[in-house]
Parts: structure tokens; sequence; C-alpha cells
């Protein structure tokens, strides 16, 4: 404690500075009010149980990260309170002052330095008051707390297992007192006092007012919680939904509603474009909204929010995304990173459960089995979600697509399970050969209108349309009529690969496609190099590029307007480790791949194919050059070029060459 000397509020000033009446919502009336008159009981002195005395230590210490968490501990428990009241009615058992509206109250006092939170629910009897407030009772805690002690037990768990929220006060309190009246009819007052250190007293009170009021007198460094503003941002950060009135010194602070304990239907939109701008501290309107709830594997209540579009800078930080977990209306940690898979981290959105194990410091929430499933629920009604979205309206949803198409991308290359990917990947569009540009198709799309046999999907992957139009691995499929969807990023590249597989088709680059030429397109009468003669160029062709630079050359039908074609097994793996490669490995990395992966193709029906076979008898140095820019050139139609600045010198001889200058 600092060197500030506290002194115990005297019992009328309590009662006084707690219980003003508020006009602006229903109190207790002045008559409740104990009488300065009144004679009043000598206070019983009490000592903590050995095991509350190490939890205070515990609590104050070390427990929680952020010292704010106290209010929301004590307004939870002040919701409990007016629960358990409303629970008692319903049974039908007496109470007293039944008509009294349920509410919480925050009152601050700067000239005493202390806060007050008040309810008018249950209450407690004295027996309640020791054993609530001065023993942990339930089984298994003196084993916790005494391991927690001595270092080998998880500190952040003791919360969840025995409710000692109470106990947040002595964080930011130097003084504690509680005032509280059980609600049966004709019960006793009582006050207990403590500082947290020496044990704690009760003293009955005549004509409290049925409830619980907790005054704290703050600690000097935690002046900050009797400025107005400072708690109602705590209030309305934590406690927001809380399903009774939270009034601030006479003003109710928690206006907007829970929708998601709400029947969907009966929601108005603008209801929803309230909540979402609060969660989000957005000023548009959700693109999407998805509500729902569950009981099992897991018992929640669920509502999200799609935003209407990402703002390029929260693409890389995403701190201002996610979904806030909730326990009973009251959050337990905001936009948590626990409760969505990366790729779902632009939603916004509140997820409310009962079954979540809270611990001490709620905000610390320690990964478990039942976030792990309300993740995987979670994920799969999204997803679910959004292809309902699609069919109903395909034109929205592109709109969406075009927005958050990237985060769908990261949710396949992330996940380890393939059903996961390939329902990831009914989302996906592509435009298509078969399209008109700018028309966007999906993969269920593409595999109802294949051919009956067609076991492959086909895509390539191009800068633009008109590149991939011009590409020679496309002029093979288009000629066998086959579809071919187009990527225009190298995400989409990654995703296919990472794919792999959709609905028992193999997903296909074009630049592997397995695919003979089309017989209507080949020219009639064009001459050909003879089999022995084309693997002599082909061996030939190999030695002159460098064997340590080729896998393999060989002569091939599969080209009709190109000369040569380069063809790669996993072209998307050695694209993207050629872009990973460090600088000073670049060179080395290229080298080693070309020689273990590209395989080139030689069109015996193409001229300068026929040229070059007897070129290389003719003027060997010259043929030599138009090799290497073939290959070159074919790598360029690959996106396996490592550097094109190397052929501007070679381009420039063949000029020379075939212009015949004389130096």
């Amino acid at each position: 404690m600092s060197g500030r000397l506290y002194r115990r509020l005297p019992l009328r000033t309590l009662l006084t500075q707690t219980l003003s009446p508020v006009s602006s919502r229903p109190l207790h009336h002045s008559s409740h009010l104990l009488s300065s008159s009144s004679p009043q009981p000598s206070p019983q002195k009490h000592n903590f149980q050995a095991e509350t005395r190490q939890l205070l230590d515990i609590v104050a210490k070390s427990l929680y990260s952020e010292r704010e968490v106290f209010l929301r501990e004590l307004i939870s428990n002040a919701a409990d309170a007016l629960e358990k009241l409303r629970y008692t009615q319903l049974k039908g058992d007496e109470i007293d002052d039944p008509s009294a509206t349920l509410h919480i109250e925050c009152s601050l006092s700067e000239s005493l330095n202390s806060i007050t939170i008040e309810d008018n629910g249950i209450g407690m009897t004295k027996e309640e008051l020791i054993a609530n407030l001065g023993t942990i009772a339930r089984s298994g805690s003196r084993e916790f707390i005494k391991s927690t002690a001595e270092g080998g037990g998880d500190a952040s768990n003791i919360i969840g297992q025995f409710g000692v929220g109470f106990y947040s006060a002595f964080m930011v309190g130097a003084h504690v007192t509680v005032l509280t009246r059980s609600a049966k009819p004709g019960a006793t007052g009582y006050v207990w006092n403590s500082n947290g250190e020496d044990g704690y007293d009760i003293q009955e009170a005549a004509g409290l007012p049925r409830g619980t009021r907790i005054v704290i007198q703050l600690k000097e460094d935690a002046l900050e919680f009797v400025k107005k503003d400072r708690v109602r941002e705590v209030l309305r950060k934590h406690s927001n939904f809380v399903g009774f009135p939270i009034y601030l010194d006479g003003v109710q602070v928690n206006t907007i509603e829970p929708l998601w304990t709400r029947k969907p239907s009966d929601i108005a939109d603008t209801e929803h474009a309230e909540l979402y701008q609060s969660l989000s501290g957005r000023k548009d309107n959700p693109m999407y909204t998805m509500q729902f709830s569950v009981e099992t594997p897991v018992s929640i209540k669920c509502v999200l929010y799609v935003p209407q579009f990402m703002p390029q800078l929260d693409i890389a930080n995403l701190t201002n995304f996610g979904i806030s977990l909730y326990c009973r209306k009251v959050m337990v940690q905001a936009q948590s990173p626990k409760l969505l898979p990366e790729w779902l981290m632009f939603l916004h959105g509140v997820v409310d459960s009962e079954d979540i194990p809270l611990n001490l410091s709620r905000e610390l929430l320690q990964e478990s089995v039942v976030i792990s499933k309300i993740k995987s629920v979670i994920t799969g009604k999204m997803i679910a979600y959004l292809n309902r979205q699609a069919k109903r309206d395909p034109g929205k949803y592109e709109e969406f697509y075009r927005e958050f198409g990237r985060f769908l991308r990261i949710g396949i290359v992330t996940t380890n399970s393939q059903t996961e990917k390939e329902d990831l990947a009914k989302l996906l569009r592509f435009e298509s050969s078969k399209e008109e540009k700018g028309v966007l198709v999906s993969l269920d799309q593409y595999i109802e209108r294949a051919p009956d046999g067609q076991k492959q999907v086909y895509y390539l992957s191009a800068p633009s349309r008109d590149m991939a139009m011009e590409s020679p691995y496309f002029e093979t499929l288009q000629e066998n009529d086959l579809e071919v969807l187009f990527t225009y990023n190298k995400e989409d590249d990654v995703v296919l690969y990472k794919l792999e597989n959709y609905k028992d088709r193999k997903l296909c680059t074009a630049e592997a496609a397995n695919v003979k030429p089309s017989n209507k397109a080949a020219k009639p009468g064009v001459e050909k190099l003879e089999k022995q003669e084309g693997n002599k160029l082909a061996s030939w062709f190999r030695d002159s590029l460098g064997r340590e630079n080729v896998k393999e050359v060989k002569m091939s039908d599969r080209q009709h307007s190109q000369p040569a074609v380069v063809t790669v097994e996993n072209l998307t793996t050695l694209r993207r480790y050629l872009e990973m490669a460090p600088p000073e490995q670049k060179e080395a990395s290229y080298k080693y791949l070309l020689n273990n992966n590209v395989v080139l193709e030689l069109n015996p029906s193409h001229p300068i194919i026929r040229q070059l076979s007897s070129l290389k008898e003719s003027n060997p140095e010259v043929a030599g050059l138009v090799a290497a820019q073939l290959f070159d050139n074919a790598l360029m139609n690959a996106d396996l070029v490592h550097d094109p600045r190397r052929m501007v010198g070679r381009i420039n001889q063949i000029l020379k060459a075939v212009t015949d200058i004389k130096e």
C-alpha cells in the first residue's frame, strides 16, 4: 500500500453517497436509508481463510493484465445477482419490493475518491457474506491456490474455476465496503469492510434496501476510475450488452441491445447497422449479416458482419477486425484472434457462449477444446452462408469476391483439411475462355459443362486475358474446344496448386496438360523432320544449351504455331521457389531447377526447327545462338525467365548474322 493513509468512510457517509436518489431512473426510496439516529451493533472481526489471503495477493499483484477489468467483474456479479432474483420470482418465492425495476448503478465521488457499484438483486445474508467474501470453499480450490503460490499452477484459471471476480476490487481499492441485504422479506442488512490485508469485519445495518452495493475507496494510482469519461469507456467496452440497464451517475450507458439473443426475423436492418457500427467503429453498413445459434457441439449465439469494403491499410494489419467473445452478454475478449481462422479475420461480430472456460484474466483466455469447437462451428457456418449468398445473388457475391477473395485464397493455402479446402474452393471465381471478359465462373460451373470423361480442370496463369489467349499453352486446349480458367495473379496459381483436386477432378495447369493437338488445326502438306533427324537435332540442341541447363530436349507435336515450348511438372512450385530464393543464390537455384525440372519440346513441323537442322551443320555458331534464343523464348512463355537482360547481346548477334553486316 502507498504512503497515503486510507481511513474507512463512516457508514452514514457510505449510505448517503451511494444511495442518493437519481431522478432519471427508478431507485430505492429515501425512506429506506439508514437513519443517523439508528443504534448500530459493534462490528464483528473475522480473519480471511488462509487460501483467501493468498488469493488476494495473487489477484492484486499478478493475474489481471489490465486493472480496468475489476469493473467488468463487479458488473458481471451484479447482473448475476439480478438474474438470481428474477429466477426466484419466477419460482413464485416471496421477495421484498417485488415491483422494483431491476438495474445496476455505478456512481462516482471525486471528493471521496470512491467508485460504487450497486444492484437491487438477490442480496446476501450474513452467512452468505462470510461464505462468498471470506472463504474459498469449492472442492480443489485449496490445492489449486497452494500450487499457484508455489509456482506450480496456472493462476490464469482461477476465475473460471472458483468465481472469485469480487476480489479484483482490491486491484484498485485500498478499502472495500459491501452493503447488502437479502431479498427475503424481513432480512437483516449487513456491512462488510476490508482493506484486503487484515481480515474483514461485518456489522448489522438496519434500513438497507434489497440488493448489494460495493464501495471502493481507490488507491492513489487508480484515481482514473473516478473520472466519468474513463468509467463510461470501460463500461461500454466490457459490459455494453449486459441484460439489465447500467447507469453511470444516473445516465444509462448500455443502450445497444444484444441482438444475438433475439430471433433474426424480429431484427430490423437498422438495428444490425447500429450494432455493426458500434463493434467496428466504421460508418458503412454491413454487406452481409449472418446470425445463428447452435447447441451442439457447443452452445453459442452468434452474429457476424461482412464490411462493405476492406481498407488497404487493414489488409496487412488485421488488429481492427475480428469478433468479440462474450459469456452471457459480458465481454471476455475483444476482437479475439482465437475464434476465427486467419482467412476470416475481415469479419466483425459477437459470439456468446456459456460453455467457454473463463479464466481470471479473461482477455488472456488460453486455447481450449471449447474454443476450438467454436472456431470450427463459425468457420463451417460462414462457408455455407457465403455459398448460399453466391447462389441467391451472384452479382452481389462477385462484389464480395473482388473485395475479399484474397482471404478465401489464404484459407485454402493455410488449412490442412482437404474437405475444408474443397468447401472454400466452391467460393472461388475465375474468368473463363468460354465466357466474355469480366464474367466470372465457379469450379462447379466448369465441371457441369465439361465434356463427359474429362477428368481435369485446366487453368492458365497470365498477367491479362489477352496474354492468356495468346499463350502457346492455350493453343492446343482451344483447338480441342476445352475450357480453360484464367488466373491473373500468382495467388490464384498457388491456391489451385495447393488445392490439387476438386470433386475428383485434377486441377491441371495448361503448361502440364497432356492433350494431343487437334487434327483440324494441322495444315495439310506441311513438311516435318523425320524421326531420326529430329532425334539427332534434339541431342545437338541439349549439347548446345548445356546439359546442366535443361533436363531433356525432345520432339513433340504439342504445338502447331510455336517452334518450341517448355513443360514443367510442378510449374507453380518452380515459379515460387525462384521468387523466394535469396539474391545471392538465385542464379545457382535457377540452373539447378532448369536441369532437374524443365523439358524442352521442339516442333518438328515448324520452319525454324527444320531450318535449324541444316543450319547447325552449315553455320554452327549462328545455330547455337538461335537454339539459345528459342529456349529463352520458351522459358519466357512459361514465365520462367530469370534475367531477360542477358538475351539482349545474343539477339544483337543474331540480328547481325541475318543482316550479314560486315565489320
